[in-house]
């Protein structure tokens, strides 16, 4: 990697210097915005868990059940695609803290106000890449663990290889549209990730390797029952926020950011 681009130490103290002084109002934007998310996801789970009981305890037909399943998963789909809009708002906080403008709480919704649609849009793909990739592995798991044949952990394993081998490259590749999104308001969201692809081409890499950087300190917030996390979030998006700026100000930028027609 050349020479002009910052490693992943210098993003991180990058990221420290940007948030002194403002690391009370990271952990309350980030801590507000997975809370919702927690609460509606947890408020959900809870309704289809007990339909589903009720419906099968009046009808004894799994039927009935199977069909409120894939209903209720959709649904899931849809909340977890309203729910994606909230990484618009907070990529517009860590972007207003990292270049000193005006920051507040209210931007974490800013998604839900402006370019809504396109927010939507960009999310969409975002969760299904996640559920498409993802949700085979944890059906092979749950099958495992209702039934103990070792066929299904097998199964488990060998479809989360394989989603992760697809996950990984494809979600680093668009990493950066929401930031995008906020730079080139008159692009639209298609536009956006294939700018994200363009921007990340012979980057993919080193954003892997700021991100796996992180997993010490993930284990550690894990031992601390979750509470680390009220810290390490911010630290994470505003090294992001870093990344995606120092991306910005490299010379080949210009060569793959053509002009807007």
């Amino acid at each position: 990697m050349s020479a002009r681009y910052q490693t992943s130490s210098q993003l991180k103290n990058a990221a420290k210097d940007k948030l002194t002084g403002k690391y009370g109002s990271a952990v309350l934007v980030t801590f507000l915005s997975s809370l919702i998310s927690f609460a509606v996801s947890f408020l959900v789970s809870n309704i289809a868990s007990m339909t589903e009981t009720a419906v099968y305890a009046m009808t004894q037909q799994t039927a009935a059940v199977t069909v409120l399943s894939v209903v209720f998963f959709l649904l899931s789909l849809v909340i977890s695609i309203v729910l994606g809009v909230f990484e618009l708002g907070l990529s517009l906080f860590f972007l207003n803290v990292a270049c000193g403008q005006p920051f507040s709480a209210a931007d974490l919704f800013y998604g839900f106000q402006r370019q809504s649609n396109k927010a939507l849009g960009v999310s969409a793909v975002f969760t299904l890449l996640n559920t498409v990739c993802l949700t085979p592995s944890q059906l092979f798991l749950e099958l495992f663990l209702n039934t103990q044949n070792s066929a299904w952990s097998t199964g488990a394993l060998i479809s989360l290889g394989i989603g992760l081998t697809i996950y990984i490259p494809l979600s680093l590749s668009l990493s950066q549209t929401f930031y995008l999104m906020l730079d080139f308001p008159d692009r639209s969201a298609r536009d956006s990730l294939k700018l994200s692809i363009r921007l990340m081409k012979g980057h993919k890499r080193r954003l892997f390797y700021i991100q796996m950087s992180f997993l010490p300190l993930i284990l550690l917030c894990l031992l601390s029952f979750g509470i680390g996390f009220l810290w390490l979030m911010p630290y994470m998006y505003m090294t992001s926020t870093a990344f995606f700026l120092d991306l910005m100000s490299s010379p080949e930028k210009t060569e793959k950011f053509p002009t807007a027609p």
